[in-house]
């Protein structure tokens, strides 16, 4: 049952965060019982956000068709409340905040500095270009160049990245900032408006619609409704959104996830042996490439540099991969400690020039990908500090008009994969129901009824980030006619009618990582003793893959089965969920054992790691071993 904000707070303030607003953990969709009374031509916003409202709480199933059932878990449940601590902010001081930039000149704020400890002893700051050629270069390659001296008069500067410091009277720093600048290319604008014409020449291409796709690391959507009240609140009351209820992972983690989504393939098709340490991604087809063929400007924009998507314990790129890149500036600002530079944090610096981004190309064809993942990553609470700064980036967008030729994809990745909320039922599907709008122009839902009703329909079916690169596709090419659903397409453009008998494994994603997959909880003293050679197995295929690094790697062994779940028995096969612990280091693992009745054969599907390995596994390279390995050394 969804709770109010007052139902919460006799519950012990779970959660502190402005503006609840009932938690506005908008269900926003149409249920089973009344799906086939639906007229979806000429349903409202209203009516689609608010419908079957009174009801919610009698549902049993988010999901509910013949070939996935998703239950309705709450996300303010009590076998989780506890878990869940109060939003987190990083309250950024701006007192210190010595530098305004104005377009694209910097000035000094001479009232900030004499208002601060350094009104006597402040002497001057510098200005530097932060520079990385466009190719040939490490990932990680930065250097500052061309110094100017910012004192009395504003500097104005022609740079896209750039550092500024400021000094003492004995030559000490005393600020240090980072700003990225949107700093219009002519080149690049007419290379763009030529290659658009030969599109435009196409007959089969009838509107052109921009992309901007703005993901959150380790949100699911459950995390959205604690957290992402301002959020979801604007997008909801101010654009025509629809909120996936069924979307799920194909992955494990980042990488699993997003690949898929931007190039339509696993990380074993992208690369048959699925390693990348030696790789650069230079050479591999991900969508912007489609899209700055038919004259889209491509941006392409992270930070947490050192655990980036193409990057972490990966080459990255090599050439820059898109029109704007901001790896150089990401880069630079990790270098200096600290989650705030002088009254802003990373993600917040990154908002403010996609904010410039989308208002300048509002009637320009863009492809946009933006992934933030410093505030959440480690900490889900961290959630309500992005709230603040995503919020105010799509009222922006709202007021300025921004995207109203835009498609936007608000999604999260996966859900928090570690942590005390893992280890319960509802934590468990979390991790594998990542958050997932899809926000389209209002002319848009209005001239294109049957696209849109099917985009309303599939919002209650199993989705995953295959289905979306099929969108982008069908976005890139768009005519207005829908694709004909195909079966044997692992992915499928969702404005298609998807068919409602898929299941985990037509969309990709394995039992293990699939909500649909229904498991219950052993509690048979019998049963849990026959199957407790299930765990050693587990961990025996561990120190398997281990094999080739045992110079480096401990030996695991079983400390103990934390808990064993059973699926319902298909086609003389028994599935087992089993989550142990080994040592040394007492890593958390769970992983599918599959039982094969007829031949009675045992299978081990894929090992995941539920609580975090830190330092543990910091001799070794491998990012995929990286969740397996305890190292000798410590």
């Amino acid at each position: 049952m969804i709770k109010t904000s007052a139902e919460i707070d006799r519950y012990g303030k779970v959660l502190q965060h402005n503006s609840m607003l009932g938690t506005f953990c908008f269900i926003t969709f149409i249920y089973q019982d009344g799906l086939s009374k639906v007229n979806w031509d000429t349903l409202t916003i209203a009516d689609y956000h608010q419908s079957e409202w009174s009801r919610r709480h009698d549902i049993m199933y988010l999901i509910d068709t013949p070939g996935c059932k998703i239950p309705n878990y709450d996300a303010f449940d009590l076998s989780i409340r506890k878990r869940i601590l109060p939003g987190k902010f990083l309250n950024c001081k701006t007192d210190l905040a010595f530098i305004k930039l104005i377009r694209t000149c910097f000035q000094i704020d001479w009232r900030k500095v004499n208002g601060s400890e350094y009104k006597n002893s402040f002497s001057f700051c510098r200005i530097h270009t932060i520079y990385r050629p466009r190719s040939g270069q490490h990932h990680n390659y930065f250097q500052y160049i061309n110094g100017t001296v910012l004192n009395k008069k504003p500097v104005c500067v022609k740079s896209d990245m750039v550092r500024v410091q400021c000094f003492d009277k004995k030559n000490a720093s005393i600020y240090t900032n980072f700003f990225w600048i949107y700093q219009k290319n002519e080149t690049l604008e007419a290379e763009c408006d030529e290659r658009f014409k030969k599109r435009k020449e196409n007959p089969n291409i009838t509107e052109t619609l921009s992309v901007l796709l703005l993901g959150v690391d380790s949100t699911s959507r459950l995390n959205s409704h604690r957290f992402l009240v301002k959020t979801r609140q604007a997008l909801l009351q101010n654009f025509f959104s629809v909120e996936m209820l069924g979307q799920n992972i194909v992955g494990s983690d980042t990488f699993n996830n997003l690949v898929p989504m931007l190039a339509g393939k696993s990380k074993n098709e992208l690369k048959k042996d699925g390693k990348f340490s030696n790789t650069p991604m230079d050479n591999f087809d991900f969508i912007w490439k489609d899209y700055e063929k038919n004259g889209f400007r491509t941006l392409f924009a992270e930070d947490s540099a050192w655990i980036a998507l193409f990057d972490y314990l990966k080459p990255g790129f090599r050439t820059f991969p898109t029109h704007f890149f901001n790896r150089p500036w990401s880069v630079a600002w990790e270098s200096v400690k600290g989650k705030c530079k002088h009254g802003w944090s990373e993600p917040a610096a990154i908002l403010e020039y996609l904010t410039k981004f989308v208002s300048v190309y509002k009637a320009k064809p863009y492809f946009a990908f933006t992934f933030l993942t410093t505030l959440t990553h480690d900490e889900q609470e961290y959630a309500a500090e992005l709230d603040e700064i995503v919020s105010k980036f799509f009222v922006l967008a709202y007021k300025g008009n921004a995207f109203n030729n835009t498609i936007v994809f608000f999604f999260g990745d996966h859900g928090m994969r570690y942590g005390a909320a893992r280890s319960t039922d509802i934590g468990t599907y979390e991790a594998q129901s990542p958050m997932m709008f899809i926000i389209v122009p209002k002319w848009f839902s209005e001239k294109y009824k049957t696209i849109m009703r099917n985009l309303r329909k599939n919002a209650r079916k199993l989705t995953t980030m295959y289905d979306v690169h099929e969108t982008l596709l069908n976005i890139l090419n768009f005519n207005g006619r829908v694709i004909e659903y195909n079966s044997t397409r692992r992915g499928e453009s969702l404005f298609s009618d998807v068919s409602d008998t898929r299941n985990c494994s037509d969309v990709g994603s394995s039992d293990s990582m699939c909500t649909c997959s229904q498991y219950t909880k052993v509690h048979n003293q019998s049963e849990i003793l026959a199957t407790q050679n299930l765990s050693l197995k587990i961990v025996s295929e561990i120190n398997a893959l281990l094999k080739n690094h045992k110079t480096l790697c401990a030996q695991l062994s079983l400390y103990k089965t934390v808990s064993i779940y059973r699926a319902v028995s298909v086609k003389k096969l028994l599935s087992y969920k089993i989550t142990l612990q080994t040592l040394p280091g007492k890593g958390l693992f769970e992983a599918p054992v599959f039982h094969d009745l007829l031949r009675d054969e045992y299978r081990v599907g894929q090992i995941l790691r539920v609580n975090r390995y830190g330092d543990q596994s910091k001799c070794i390279d491998d990012y995929i071993l990286r969740n397996y390995c305890f190292c000798k050394e410590q």
